[in-house]
């Protein structure tokens, strides 16, 4: 019975850990949400001035730092006292907290 469960429970971690390691989100999407959080309405939206807001995204975007963990992604931005912590990217979704 013990070694049934502790091989139930085995798989269930290799699953969880599988689908964590396959859906994490790429860093363009990364960087979308976390400017669209940080700024809010300050950004320029894509549909009303696609050229204003590329060149917004490539002056804000070298502001954050994704670092890549084996199950997530860390998101930190470069804020004018310091480098922060804003949020986690994780099974195909970016949780922003700041």
């Amino acid at each position: 019975m013990k070694r049934r469960f502790v091989i139930y429970f085995f798989i269930i971690v290799v699953i969880f850990i599988t689908i964590a390691v396959l859906t994490k989100p790429d860093d363009r999407t990364i960087k979308i949400a976390t400017i669209n959080a940080i700024w809010g309405d300050k950004a320029p939206r894509p549909e009303d001035a696609p050229q204003f807001y590329e060149q917004f995204m490539n002056i804000t975007t070298v502001d954050i730092y994704i670092n890549d963990w084996w199950l997530l992604k860390r998101i930190q931005y470069k804020f004018a006292k310091g480098t922060e912590t804003v949020g986690i990217a994780a099974f195909g979704k970016v949780m922003i907290y700041k």
